[in-house]
C-alpha cells in the first residue's frame, strides 16, 4: 500500500514558527519536529510525484536527494536570516540536481506552496537557444501556450525585457516577440494550505507537472546544441 503524504497543520505551524523565529536557537530546538512533520514528508511527496509521472512522456525524478537544504547563503547577503522560511526540492530527467536545463520545482511554504515547471535563470546562450527555437517553430510554440492555457496556466511575466534582446532585434514584429523578451520561461500554480493537509498535493502537483512537460520538452530540443 503506497504511503499517504502526511501535511497536516503542524506542519505549517512549524513552517510559520521558523518565518517568525528565524534564529539557530529556534531551528534546533524544532528539528526533530521540523523533520517529521516538513522534511519527511516533502521527500515522500517527490517520490509520489515521480512514481505518478514515471509513465509520461517526459518522466522527471525528485526525491530527497533533489531538496534544497534549509540553509540559506548569507555571504552577500543583507539579510542574514540563517533558514529559509520554507521546503523545496526540484524534479528532472536524471533526478538529480546537477540537471538546471529544464525542472519542476515545487516549495512549501506558510501560506501553502506551489508546483512550477520550465527554464530559470539560464545563460544566455542557452535562453537565446530557446528565443531562436520560438521564432523557428512559432506554430508549434502557439500550439503549446494554448494547450496550457486551457489547462488554466500562463507563462510568467515577472522577468522580461523592456526591448528585443540582443541578436532578435530584427523579429520585433513576430508573433511571439513579448515571449522572446521573457528572461525565463516559467509556468506556476499555487495551492494553499488546505489542498497540502488534504493529501491531494501528490495528484494535483503530478497533474502539473504533466502539463508543463510539453514545455519542458521544446526548450530542451532547443538546449541539445546549445
Amino acid at each position: 500500500m503506497t504511503q499517504q503524504v502526511a501535511f497536516t497543520d503542524t506542519t505549517f505551524q512549524l513552517l510559520e514558527g521558523l518565518r517568525d523565529n528565524n534564529n539557530k536557537e529556534w531551528y534546533a530546538e524544532n528539528k526533530a519536529a521540523f523533520k517529521a512533520a516538513c522534511l519527511d514528508p516533502f521527500a515522500l511527496l517527490l517520490d509520489q510525484i515521480t512514481n505518478r509521472v514515471a509513465g509520461e512522456p517526459l518522466p522527471l525524478e525528485g526525491s530527497e536527494q533533489t531538496m534544497f537544504r534549509m540553509h540559506r547563503d548569507v555571504r552577500f547577503s543583507k539579510d542574514k536570516s540563517p533558514y529559509k522560511p520554507s521546503v523545496s526540492g526540484m524534479m528532472t530527467r536524471s533526478g538529480t540536481k546537477a540537471e538546471m536545463n529544464g525542472m519542476a520545482f515545487i516549495q512549501m511554504d506558510p501560506t501553502g506552496g506551489f508546483v512550477a515547471g520550465g527554464f530559470y535563470r539560464l545563460p544566455t546562450p542557452k535562453l537565446n537557444a530557446i528565443r531562436q527555437r520560438i521564432i523557428d517553430q512559432a506554430d508549434e510554440f502557439s500550439t503549446i501556450l494554448d494547450t496550457l492555457k486551457s489547462q488554466g496556466h500562463q507563462l510568467s511575466e515577472m522577468q522580461r525585457l523592456t526591448r528585443m534582446p540582443k541578436g532578435f532585434t530584427q523579429y520585433d514584429d513576430h508573433i511571439h516577440a513579448e515571449h522572446v523578451k521573457l528572461k525565463g520561461f516559467i509556468v506556476r500554480r499555487a495551492f494553499d494550505r488546505d489542498v497540502w493537509v488534504s493529501g491531494e498535493i501528490a495528484a494535483l502537483g503530478a497533474v502539473v507537472v504533466s502539463q508543463v512537460a510539453p514545455l519542458l520538452q521544446f526548450g530542451m530540443d532547443a538546449l541539445q546544441d546549445a
